[in-house]
């Protein structure tokens, strides 16, 4: 069967315009709602793409220090005598800094356990003071038991 280009062009045109209105019959109310919901929320939708892009800047460099940690990590794929060092002063530093922070962690421990014997001493230290007061005050009674009653028996 035979048919001319211009009919087969006319064809492909029908059948692509009649799928294109398809879809687009489907897609409308979807679309639409999609549409509606982009314009209620652009607020939302601003700070998504906000945060979006500092993650995207935070893995970016994330992924040069650990490419940066990984070539520092051979002395001999540094590139110059100065990265080199760098990267040796770096490594130091955080040996010095996780000893000071071991030692502040000791110190702490030590603060702490002194801290809760100072504050038992005192309790004990203010208990005693508690009952001496207490015992003065039951010998304060007595004695005024004894002067008002002449003796213990007090029935006259």
């Amino acid at each position: 069967m035979y048919l001319p280009t211009t009919s087969l062009q006319l064809l492909g045109t029908l059948t692509t315009t009649i799928y294109e209105r398809l879809f687009f019959e489907n897609c409308r109310p979807v679309m639409k709602e999609h549409m509606k919901y982009i314009v209620d929320h652009a607020e939302e939708i601003e700070k998504l793409i906000k945060v979006k892009a500092q993650v995207s800047e935070v893995k970016s460099i994330m992924l040069e220090n650990i490419d940066k940690v990984l070539l520092y990590k051979d002395k001999s794929l540094c590139i110059t005598q100065h990265t080199c060092s760098q990267a040796i002063d770096r490594g130091e530093n955080l040996t010095v800094l996780s000893d000071k922070t071991e030692n502040l962690r000791s110190q702490a421990q030590e603060y702490k356990k002194q801290g809760t014997q100072v504050r038992r001493k005192l309790w004990y230290q203010n208990m005693k003071i508690k009952l001496v007061v207490l015992g003065i005050l039951l010998l304060l009674v007595l004695i005024i038991w004894l002067s008002i009653c002449h003796g213990f028996d007090c029935t006259d």
